[in-house]
């Protein structure tokens, strides 16, 4: 029997055979590296070349020992998926070019999920609006530090930069701990925003911050703390009002109200005596000389804030 010159081509072909195509590497910690071998076996008749392995970004894949594979052998290649700063479900690709006519390019693939090493919750802290009076369950809360199984880091130190802020083990196992933390009660009046510090040994990372926000505000309230009378003119006063509450533990009463300014007057409508009440202030147009820039001050018998103070503003119509 004679054999066409095409028959003799195409029986004398190479072919590219895979084990498997895709390697599922489950779940696994961020940091770590999945590795991976893939037969590459010629079932063909001819000689197989291995032209080009090309790994997608993140991976690295070991070039075949020969790029040349006898028909009936077979040769591996070694993937390699650094999961350093990724995080979630990831699939990772491996293109394989080579002189198979019937399949010039093939692609294995590794999936699988990736999980931070480490978890915070809460990321953040913010407790909202607190005064001195308020509770300590207002001041306190608690966040869970954790690691996965396998994970060799570890909490070295919890610090934090303020003086006004306490972090306080609550329970410390395995891979987990738990802690409190808790602003003062001298903290100061205003917007408190300060952070907590993790340090880390054994991980990629040093430190991590949790964010601690607050309203950190007095007892002795007026609400707003800014009044405007907008164009002070006209022969008639003019009048605005302000809540006065008490968020302390006892009643207060109002000693005096004074104002810095002689066109002003105020004075308190007493709602529950030492708690709420109205502060009433008014202005004279006529006694207004210069753009208003005043304070009403409110002195009470609060131990610790005997005077809260009202600012006033105002404009005179343009001549």
């Amino acid at each position: 029997m004679v054999l066409s010159a095409s028959t003799t081509f195409a029986e004398a072909r190479p072919s590219l055979s895979l084990d498997a195509t895709t390697y599922d590497f489950g779940t696994v910690a961020q940091g770590s590296k999945v590795v991976h071998e893939f037969q590459i076996k010629n079932t063909g008749k001819a000689d197989l070349v291995i032209q080009r392995v090309a790994p997608s970004c993140g991976c690295t894949a070991t070039q075949l020992a020969s790029p040349v594979i006898k028909p009936g052998s077979a040769e591996k290649v070694r993937v390699t998926f650094d999961t350093s700063g990724f995080i979630g479900d990831k699939t990772k690709t491996v293109l394989i070019a080579s002189n198979d006519p019937q399949n010039p390019e093939k692609v294995i693939t590794l999936k699988g999920r990736v999980v931070s090493t480490y978890s915070v919750e809460p990321s953040r802290l913010d407790f909202g609006e607190i005064s001195p009076s308020s509770p300590i369950t207002d001041r306190q809360k608690e966040v869970s530090f954790s690691v996965s199984e396998g994970s060799d880091i570890s909490i070295t130190k919890i610090t934090s930069l303020s003086p006004y802020l306490v972090a306080s083990p609550v329970t410390t196992q395995a891979n987990k701990a738990v802690v409190k933390i808790e602003i003062l009660p001298n903290a100061p009046k205003g917007e408190f925003r300060d952070r907590v510090v993790f340090e880390l040994d054994g991980g990629r990372i040093a430190s991590i911050n949790v964010p601690v926000n607050a309203a950190v505000k007095g007892d002795i309230r007026l609400s707003p703390e800014t009044i405007s009378f907008g164009v002070v003119d006209g022969a008639l006063p003019l009048e605005r009002r302000v809540q006065f509450e008490n968020k302390g533990p006892k009643a207060v009463s109002i000693q005096s109200i004074t104002t810095s300014d002689s066109s002003l007057s105020a004075n308190m409508i007493q709602i529950q005596p030492g708690r709420q009440g109205v502060l009433v202030v008014k202005v004279d147009p006529k006694r207004v000389s210069s753009d208003l820039k005043a304070t009403v001050d409110v002195k009470t018998s609060h131990p610790t804030e005997s005077v809260v103070s009202l600012n006033v503003f105002g404009v005179l119509p343009p001549k």
